[in-house]
């Protein structure tokens, strides 16, 4: 068995490593300190607390952390290299390079270390000097992003403006294509639910162009998956319309957490603003539909679902919001129709199948209902709505002396 100061330490450093991986870094810094606590030295602990507090500017602390690892394990590449960005930035120069140098020594192919080696040189002066190890670089590689800017940095201080505009643009063209092929990565892994990995990838892609909206939305989406805080997650939305401000994706996603967080009219006004530029946008018009029943606006709502159906009426998505709509008026007969129509569209889409079993629950059709549950499971086993509602089924046949039933199925915990 685990001893339990153990697996606190260990419990600690996945939690910080957790907050890291979603930028919360305050959270990560406070999980790192518990972990080294039970455990003064544990290196890893140490370099990822240097790691949150260089990109919360507490650049003093941080290069305390990395001088710790170096000490327990002076060929550690990736602290030697940090400990020199960080000296870097409290203006010791001359020991920064010496850990440059000493991680390049450890790895000849460590491009990003001779980068800001040459800042370095060039902080001190050395301009020319400087240039000469980033041209080193650039023939290696000419889309090495952190030589390009350093060097239109260092042209400009050379009083070189034109040459200094050429590299900068450079390097933001450089950045902007590898920011998407980063984003592209990203959301192969959202498609394949890994959604942890899928930030770490749009946080780098954000960081590498800040104006990349794909990236921006994607992460606000993910992050509102993970269930954070509807203000974090605005966030992303709104830079991303701050640099387009009539961007449908983030519009519809703004819009969706309104409405998920009791913001109706909020809510509204962003499909609004969809709809003022794509009137025929169906999404849309049966997301504002949601949004307005939920204002007790019946009338308007159901406009603006059929008005979804007129332009596509094949559209699941559509049909299911007015099952939504007519379950909550019960109204469940017309319900049902609604139902079927999606169902026979997509005999597989486990919402509408769920949504059927909970209608003929409220029609005290327990059998049929139950079998729309069963099927539901089968195609998403772990669905908790789908198996709390299979419970009460069950719980409704049990009350109607429907025993047999109930030993046939059984209850799902």
């Amino acid at each position: 068995m685990q001893p339990a100061k153990a697996k606190n330490r260990h419990d600690h450093l996945a939690k910080g490593l957790y907050w890291k991986s979603y930028e919360e870094f305050r959270k990560a810094i406070a999980s790192f300190d518990k972990a080294l606590r039970e455990e003064p030295h544990n290196t890893l602990a140490l370099f990822h607390k240097g790691l949150a507090l260089y990109q919360t500017g507490e650049f003093a602390r941080a290069a305390r952390c990395f001088a710790d690892v170096i000490e327990y394990d002076p060929r550690d590449g990736d602290a030697l290299y940090n400990f020199g960005l960080t000296l870097e930035k409290l203006g010791r120069y001359e020991e920064a390079i010496s850990y440059f140098l000493r991680a390049i020594d450890l790895d000849q192919n460590h491009q990003s270390a001779r980068a800001y080696l040459a800042l370095c040189k060039s902080n001190l002066g050395l301009h020319e000097e400087a240039i000469k190890i980033l041209d080193d670089v650039l023939q290696r590689n000419g889309e090495e992003i952190d030589a390009l800017y350093n060097k239109s940095l260092i042209l400009g201080r050379m009083e070189r403006p034109a040459e200094s505009s050429r590299y900068l643009d450079l390097a933001i063209s450089c950045e902007a294509l590898q920011s998407q092929s980063v984003y592209e990565k990203g959301a192969d892994l959202t498609r394949r639910g890994r959604h942890e990995e899928a930030i770490r990838c749009y946080t780098r892609a954000i960081k590498m162009d800040p104006k990349n909206i794909k990236a921006l939305i994607a992460k606000g989406w993910t992050l509102d998956l993970a269930g954070f805080s509807y203000k974090d997650v605005l966030g992303f939305f709104d830079q991303a319309l701050k640099i387009d401000p009539g961007n449908v994706e983030a519009l519809q996603n703004k819009g969706l957490v309104y409405d998920r967080t009791g913001l109706y009219k909020k809510a509204v006004s962003c499909f609004d603003e969809i709809l003022e530029r794509d009137p025929r946008n169906v999404r849309a018009l049966y997301s504002k539909g949601v949004s307005l029943f939920s204002m007790k606006r019946y009338g308007a709502a159901r406009f603006f679902c059929e008005s979804a159906l007129q332009i596509e009426p094949d559209n699941v998505k559509a049909l299911c919001s007015m099952v939504w709509l007519l379950e909550h008026q019960k109204k469940y007969g017309e319900a049902l129709i609604y139902c079927d129509r999606a169902l026979a569209i997509d005999p597989d889409y486990v919402y509408a199948i769920s949504y059927r079993g909970k209608v003929l629950l409220s029609l005290d059709r327990y059998e049929e209902s139950l079998d729309c549950y069963d099927r539901a499971l089968k195609l998403d086993p772990r669905n908790q709505r789908v198996i709390y509602y299979r419970n009460q089924v069950i719980e409704k046949m049990r009350q109607k002396n429907k025993e047999p039933f109930f030993k046939r199925f059984g209850t799902q915990r």
